[in-house]
């Protein structure tokens, strides 16, 4: 169990319900999420939900990946660990995962509802410095996830490709955080997180090349 990451995701869940309170009375009973213009009404929801969406979020996050990890532990007998992650491989990755999205979603809540109570708010400056700060931590813990266990072989040898080419994918995706958090000070945030969410898919691609290259002259 990722107790460090559960510890951070209930603290963060505590420091978004004690913004919905501060905020409470300050928002109109109605939140408009849609502006009408002259071909679609407009859309308002209730302040609850305003208040809510990201807490549940959160929680549904934390609900999912609980159940996955459970399914996945009991599925392992039946994969070869050389193309699994090791358990504490695992528990550092949710640690990290569980540490810093909510800090993503402390940013948008506190945006929305800023913006919501009219208040001033850099909301795109904000989540792109999150989201940067998000790619640093899965950037640092991607080099240390490593199989349950080195094999031979085919897939023993394509294990040990993967991992090695995990290191570069790990430096790139930090590289891109801190880009991407650097960026939102002078360009368009919400460009930049977009395209930096587009290159974390080429830095997978890019592993995936090294790995068979590395394959190849093995």
């Amino acid at each position: 169990m990722p107790w460090a990451g559960v510890v951070a995701s209930a603290a963060g869940l505590l420091v978004m319900i004690a913004t919905a309170y501060v905020m409470w009375d300050r928002l109109p009973e109605y939140v408009a999420t849609r502006e009408a213009t002259d071909t679609r009404p407009g859309v308002d929801v209730p302040r609850i939900v305003i208040a809510g969406a990201l807490p549940a979020v959160l929680l549904l996050v934390g609900a999912v990946m609980t159940v996955s990890t459970i399914i996945g532990g009991r599925l392992r007998h039946y994969v070869d660990p050389t193309l699994v992650a090791s358990p504490s491989s695992q528990t550092r990755t949710m640690n990290v995962l569980f540490s810093v999205l909510p800090l993503l979603l402390i940013t948008l809540q506190a945006g929305l509802l800023s913006k919501a109570a009219r208040y001033d708010f850099p909301l795109e400056q904000a989540v792109g410095v999150a989201f940067g700060i998000v790619l640093i931590g899965l950037g640092n813990v991607l080099p240390k996830i490593s199989p349950a266990r080195v094999g031979s072989g085919v897939t023993g040898r394509w294990a040990l490709a993967w991992q090695r080419s995990q290191r570069t994918g790990g430096v790139a995706l930090m590289a891109l955080g801190v880009a991407c958090v650097a960026g939102s000070f002078f360009f368009r945030p919400v460009l930049l997180v977009v395209g930096s969410a587009l290159l974390v898919a080429a830095v997978y691609a890019l592993m995936a090349v090294l790995a068979v290259m590395r394959m190849r002259r093995s």
